[in-house]
Formats: C-alpha cells, sequence, structure tokens
C-alpha cells in the first residue's frame, strides 16, 4: 500500500512533465506540502480503551519516538534550498531530499506495534489560534506601512487577549478539547508493557468469567501488548496515559507524505535530465498548489470520502432501480394516481418559486439603491444605511434557506407558507447584492448630465440609472428564479410542500416506482426552465 502511493505520485510527476511546463514548482509544492504535513497531519493511530481515545499523532509529534523521521521534513528543507538555485541543482535535492525522506519513513511504517505514552503540551494550540488572529494585522501592517502603528499593537492586544482566554478555566468549558489538544509520543519506560502483560494475564481468569455469563467467548493469555483483542489497550492502561502506537496503520497523513515524496523525487528525476523546465515564479506558485493539496487531503479525511462504501452498497442501487423501474403511473384499483400527484406538486413547486422570488425582489429593489456605494457615499446619512444594508446582506445570505425553513416550518407549520417565506428572505439578500453592483456600475455620463442641468435625485434615478440597470435586473431575477425551483425541492423534503415532500414520502414508503416520476418530471421541468430563462436573458441584455 505505501509504496503503492509513492508509485502513484512518481507517476503522477512523469505525467505532468509530459507538458513540458516547469516541474520546480511541483518540486517546491510537494516539499512545502511536507512541511506543512509534519506538524498537522495525521500519520498512524494510536489506539487506547475505547475507539474515542484514538490518536493520530502527527510526524512532529512522533519525533521523541522516532527521532529518523526528523529526515522528511529535512529532505523537504534541502530540496527547498536546492531548488531556489533551479537546474541539475534543484534534480539533485528533490531526488536525494525525498530518498532520504522515503526511507525513513517507510522504515518507521515497517515497524511493529508498540507501547507509548502521551505528553500533552498545553497552550500550544491556544497559542496557534492567537496567532492566527494575529496574522491579518500583520498583513495590513506591511500592505499599509503607514498605518502600521495602528494595525500591529491592536492585533498583538487581540492576540494576547485571545490567547489569555483561551487558557482560562471558562474557555476550556466552552472548548475542553483544545487543552492538551497536541500530544507528544513518547517511547513508554523499560519494562512498562512487561508489568502491563503480566497484570493483564493475571486478571484474565475473572475477565473470562464476566465474559461467559454475558456469552462472549473467552480470551487467551497474551505474550505482548499486540496480542490484545482488536488492538485496543486495557482500561487502566489507557486511563494512565498509555496508548499502542500502530506503526502499520493508515491515516490520510501517511497517504499525503508518500504522494508528496512521490511527485518531489519524480520531480527531481525530470530537472536532472531537464534542467530548464523552471519558471521565475516557480515558489509562487508552488506555494499556491501547496496550500490546495494541504486543504484538499483534510477535507476528503473529514467528509469520509470511501469509494468502497459504495461498493458495499451497490446491491442497494441495484435493487432501487429494480423497484423504480418502470414508472408506477396510476393504480385506479387502489385509488393511487401518482402521476396527477407529480403534475400537482410541480405546479406547486414552480409557485413556490415564483412567489417567494417575487416577494424578494420587491424588497430587493428598494433596498439596492440604499447598498449602492455610489449613490450613498456623499451623504453622511446614507453612508450609513449603505453599511447597514450590506451587513443585513451578509447576515440574511450566510443563514441557509434550508435553515430557515426549518425554523418557519415549526413556527408556522407544514405547507409551502413556510417554503415561500424561507426562499423570500434569503433572496432579498442575494438580489439585493446582484442589483446594488448593477447600479454601482452604472454609466456616469447620464447621471452627471442630468446632474449639471439642475435634475433633481428622483429624476436622475428615473432618466439616467433605472434605463441602464432595469434589464440587468430582469436578467438577475429570472437567474434568480431558476435556482429558487431547484430550492424550493430541497425546501420540501423538511415539510415545506412542493414535489419535494412527495418524493420524501415516497421514499420512506418504499414505493421507488411512484418517486422516480418525480424525479424525471424535475429533469424535465429544470431543463424547460433553463432553455426559457436563458432565451430570455439574452433578449433582454
Amino acid at each position: 500500500m505505501n509504496v503503492a502511493v509513492f508509485l502513484l505520485g512518481l507517476a503522477l510527476a512523469g505525467l505532468l512533465g509530459l507538458g513540458r511546463g516547469s516541474m520546480r514548482r511541483y518540486l517546491v509544492a510537494a516539499a512545502l506540502g511536507l512541511l506543512w504535513a509534519t506538524p498537522t497531519f495525521p500519520v498512524v493511530e494510536a489506539v487506547g480503551y475505547l475507539s474515542r481515545e484514538t490518536l493520530g499523532p502527527t510526524l512532529l509529534a512522533l519525533l521523541p519516538t522516532a527521532p529518523h523521521l526528523a529526515l522528511v521534513p529535512l529532505g523537504a528543507l534541502l530540496a527547498l534550498l536546492l531548488a531556489h538555485f533551479g537546474g541539475r541543482a534543484a534534480g539533485v535535492g528533490g531526488v536525494l531530499g525525498g530518498g532520504l525522506a522515503l526511507a525513513s519513513l517507510l522504515v518507521f511504517l515497517q515497524g511493529p506495534a508498540h507501547l507509548v505514552r502521551l505528553k500533552p503540551l498545553p497552550g500550544l494550540m491556544e497559542g496557534v489560534v492567537a496567532l492566527s488572529l494575529l496574522v491579518p494585522f500583520v498583513l495590513l501592517a506591511v500592505w499599509r506601512r503607514k498605518q502600521a502603528g495602528l494595525w500591529l499593537p491592536l492585533g498583538v492586544a487581540l492576540a494576547l487577549s485571545t490567547f489569555a482566554w483561551l487558557t482560562s478555566p471558562q474557555a476550556h468549558t466552552y472548548f475542553p478539547r483544545m487543552e492538551g489538544y497536541y500530544k507528544l509520543i513518547l517511547p513508554a519506560e523499560p519494562g512498562t508493557e512487561e508489568k502491563l502483560v503480566a497484570a493483564y494475564n493475571q486478571g484474565l481468569e475473572e475477565l473470562n468469567r464476566v465474559r461467559e455469563e454475558i456469552g462472549l467467548p473467552p480470551l487467551k493469555p497474551i505474550r505482548d501488548l499486540t496480542g490484545l483483542n482488536e488492538g485496543r489497550l486495557p482500561q487502566e492502561v489507557a486511563q494512565a496515559g498509555y496508548r499502542l502506537l500502530q506503526p502499520q496503520s493508515t491515516a490520510y497523513g501517511n497517504v499525503a507524505l508518500l504522494l508528496f515524496l512521490g511527485v518531489m523525487m519524480g520531480s527531481g528525476i525530470w530537472l536532472l535530465f531537464r534542467p530548464k523546465l523552471a519558471q521565475p515564479d516557480d515558489l509562487r506558485t508552488g506555494l499556491v498548489l501547496a496550500l490546495v493539496a494541504a486543504s484538499v487531503f483534510p477535507a476528503f479525511d473529514a467528509t469520509e470520502f470511501d469509494l468502497g462504501k459504495l461498493v458495499k452498497g451497490w446491491p442497494f442501487l441495484v435493487n432501487f432501480l429494480d423497484r423504480a423501474w418502470p414508472p408506477n403511473l396510476a393504480q385506479p384499483q387502489s385509488g393511487i394516481y401518482p402521476l396527477q400527484s407529480v403534475a400537482s406538486e410541480m405546479l406547486l413547486t414552480l409557485e413556490i418559486a415564483l412567489v417567494g422570488t417575487l416577494l424578494a425582489a420587491l424588497f430587493a429593489l428598494p433596498t439596492s439603491f440604499l447598498a449602492a456605494r455610489n449613490l450613498t457615499f456623499q451623504n453622511p446619512l446614507l453612508r450609513i444605511l449603505f453599511y447597514l444594508m450590506r451587513g443585513f446582506y451578509n447576515v440574511d445570505r450566510g443563514v441557509d434557506t434550508l435553515i430557515l425553513a426549518l425554523i418557519l416550518v415549526a413556527a408556522v407549520g407544514l405547507g409551502p407558507f413556510a417554503g415561500v417565506l424561507a426562499m423570500a428572505i434569503h433572496s432579498i439578500a442575494d438580489l439585493g447584492k446582484l442589483y446594488s453592483e448593477a447600479i454601482e456600475n452604472v454609466d456616469k455620463g447620464p447621471i452627471e448630465a442630468l446632474e449639471s442641468v439642475g435634475a433633481s435625485g428622483s429624476n436622475v434615478l428615473r432618466w439616467a440609472i433605472l434605463p441602464q440597470v432595469l434589464p440587468l435586473f430582469v436578467s438577475y431575477t429570472l437567474y434568480r428564479f431558476e435556482i429558487n425551483f431547484r430550492v424550493s425541492i430541497v425546501l420540501g423534503l423538511v415539510g415545506a410542500g412542493g414535489i419535494g415532500f412527495f418524493i420524501k414520502g415516497a421514499m420512506d414508503a418504499g414505493h421507488y416506482d411512484q418517486m422516480v416520476i418525480g424525479i424525471i418530471a424535475i429533469v424535465i421541468v429544470v431543463n424547460l426552465i433553463d432553455f426559457a430563462s436563458s432565451w430570455l436573458r439574452s433578449r433582454l441584455v
């Protein structure tokens, strides 16, 4: 598995090199990715008594137990240093640094499971959070050097106060996992494992007696902690701060490191033979690529992305398709007419989207003029209204339509009214923002011409601004109606009426042959609305 991931990275670098683009940028990206993954990505598992006690130590946390793992970040630093010189020197750095790091990592990953001791680092995560708040102020001070005397003290004060609060008992009440979150993995004291094994075997007779009473098979004596059932430690061992480190377990950091090493070494090989595959902006481009990769790997792990689950669930999908086709259009003998229900609910869905969009447009139209910068910044009162409207738009857009629908269903009951209100409230902000941006981009010539002859503000609005923005307003409203129709389908799933409500009911009852009628109807109507809306927008703008 480990070698396969490394070879995949090597192959990826080989394919990228066929495009004759800069390979130094990929070398830089892989080296920076290795440096980022060293203190942040979990590499292996360290298990305790309960599954929630399982830790994913990072490469940095493992250094006290496996000091040779320091070759991984050192190899990345070597590759970065030689990449600065470019040419074959960069290639040597990629191959040499990657080779040292790969050998060190593979030696560790092939090692046996063994007992380790945890050492929490109090204040570390609190300090990271405080520093992350300081960074924007430092960037502002660099960008606006004349105001550095304001931004830097402000950032330092915010960072220090945040750190002081996060390390307080009150903060640990709200964020209990933050205290001592980052833990170093230290070797267990000599003789500790033997004592724990002896204690475990000594209490095995009593443990097996309890297991027999509840119908579980008896456990056998063990020679070391790796012989424990399912690799779990005894409860008293885990509570004493020990874990069973399993180097051969897989975590996403393990995959990321090997993939980065493959890309770095592959890029280095390309540069050895073609040293001119470089560009002046490789450091900046490599940094961007590394940031993207650093965010992708944790995201895949957090979403539990696993194609194996899809393979296991394939029989259900086959069964679903078998039960869903052919569609059950009507059952006159039972008095069930799914096609008629779908037609009625689809019409209701369209009406929900239409009313919700209309209400949003009616409220967004007047408020958008107050949210337009070019119309409000000449008057202090209007400037205050501008910030208030923009703030309202931002807050409103931050609350999803589905959340609003759940709240309103509880307030006004099930049915389309809750869906209309939720859609209208959320769409006000979206339409208002689009309308205000259209107003800000109007041609100033007609406005200045009317103002020069003494025209009033209402006349300037009527004859200079509205003729320019109305076609865009209509276009944006039509586009929002398309979005709202799709949203109204989802709102039906939470009881806000429409075709989504029909689909959920059919799905819950196992009537897949009725549910598929609703899906087909959605596909047809969505395409019809898209074509009609596109044609109208092309005529208006």
